[in-house]
């Protein structure tokens, strides 16, 4: 089955999850950010150029929120 999600292993619960785009619900996120209702959590920005040094920082175990790309 094309859907089917995998099986869960050595304890880990598998949970298959489909997204889709929605300019409503997007534009009602940006919102509530803009009101300070919703806050994001953001670890590090990096340029494009430093892809590999984001996502080494991505791999750091301490690592807490987004790591934002900036073109």
């Amino acid at each position: 089955m094309p859907h089917a999600a995998p099986a869960a292993e050595r304890g880990v619960r598998v949970v298959e999850q489909e997204v889709a785009a929605d300019g409503a619900h997007l534009a009602r996120l940006v919102t509530l950010v803009d009101a300070g209702e919703l806050t994001l959590r953001v670890a590090r920005t990096f340029p494009l150029t430093e892809v590999p040094k984001a996502h080494a920082h991505l791999a750091d175990p301490g690592t807490r929120g987004r790591i934002v790309l900036t073109v």
